[in-house]
């Protein structure tokens, strides 16, 4: 019966509940008490990514303002915000998707201040973590999937995009064919599979964070009717524990945020980087590029060649 109470408490709900005891709730608006509670309208994750995007609207839209004079940056919040927009930019998305990277930043930061805000209002009482459901980490990896597939067709053709996972292989083509034929799907189903690995991994760190902090606080009820002994140790026991494991909640609420762009930026970045060398026809999976070698390579070892002939 714990673990139901509990496993009911980080749900997404149609009603708003705010203290059990008094059965005080908020209910949310649409038809909802149609076909057995499941109908349409508001729920409370609904409200609280509608929350999340108007705090990050209300921070940054006014930060945008007073870049766009070149103002200097001036003030701890200010130089806080500008420096988190700074760090996805050139410690996640420039390192890992190369000199294109300033195009799909926009994204990047759209993401990671969603996914951080979302995993903070998990921290206060009476709201929730939308990414504590899969319904919402599933719609942000499909919107990582679908930049992924669309940023390497736009810049390099329905050919090429194709073509890049297919692996570079020196062999005769009729047995390359047919490897080709037997790679190609896994290839294609490996993008699949690291896109919803981003979905469940945001999913289930929130949601088992905030399954642990509801079952330790719902012990304190549990012993209510055993002796107010018991149930005030009980009661600081839980509470100090719950203190303690929001210090480590507030930390993977940072963390998860992080994981799912740099993950992002580096799952595109791959992409692209196999697209372009299947576009100008060297594309290599487990080739030239997979050990290391520059692009570049082939033209320096002419130059080296050339110096050598003269020296000669």
């Amino acid at each position: 019966m714990l673990f139901a109470d509990a496993f009911s408490h980080v749900l997404d709900t149609m009603d708003w509940h705010l203290f059990e005891s008094l059965h005080l709730h908020i209910p949310m608006i649409g038809s909802h008490t149609a076909f057995q509670r499941r109908g349409f309208g508001l729920t409370k994750y609904s409200v609280l990514m509608l929350l999340a995007a108007g705090i990050i609207l209300w921070i940054y839209l006014p930060l945008s303002k007073r870049i766009q004079t070149g103002e200097a940056p001036k003030g701890t919040w200010w130089n806080l915000f500008e420096s988190v927009l700074t760090f996805i930019r050139d410690e996640v998305a420039k390192p890992y998707i190369g000199k294109e990277a300033d195009r799909y930043v926009p994204y990047l930061w759209t993401v990671f201040l969603f996914v951080l805000t979302c995993n903070l209002l998990g921290m206060i009482p009476f709201m929730g973590s939308p990414t504590a459901s899969f319904a919402v980490t599933a719609i942000l990896a499909t919107g990582s999937f679908i930049l992924i597939n669309a940023a390497s067709i736009m810049r390099f053709g329905v050919a090429a995009h194709l073509k890049s996972f297919a692996p570079h292989l020196d062999m005769h083509i009729g047995l390359k064919l047919g490897i080709w034929l037997m790679l190609w799907p896994i290839e294609v189903l490996g993008l699949f599979i690291k896109c919803f690995v981003l979905a469940v991994r945001l999913f289930a760190n929130m949601f088992a964070g905030h399954m642990v902090l509801a079952t330790i606080l719902l012990f304190i009820p549990a012993v209510s009717r055993h002796g107010d002994g018991l149930f005030w140790g009980v009661t600081v026991a839980s509470v100090v524990g719950v203190l303690a494991l929001s210090m480590l909640e507030l930390f993977v609420a940072f963390l998860q945020a992080y994981l799912f762009t740099f993950l992002t930026a580096l799952f595109l970045g791959g992409v692209l980087e196999h697209a372009e060398h299947a576009a100008h026809g060297g594309h290599e999976v487990g080739g030239e590029h997979a050990h290391g070698t520059s692009p570049d390579a082939g033209v320096e070892d002419v130059h080296l060649k050339k110096q050598a002939n003269h020296s000669h």
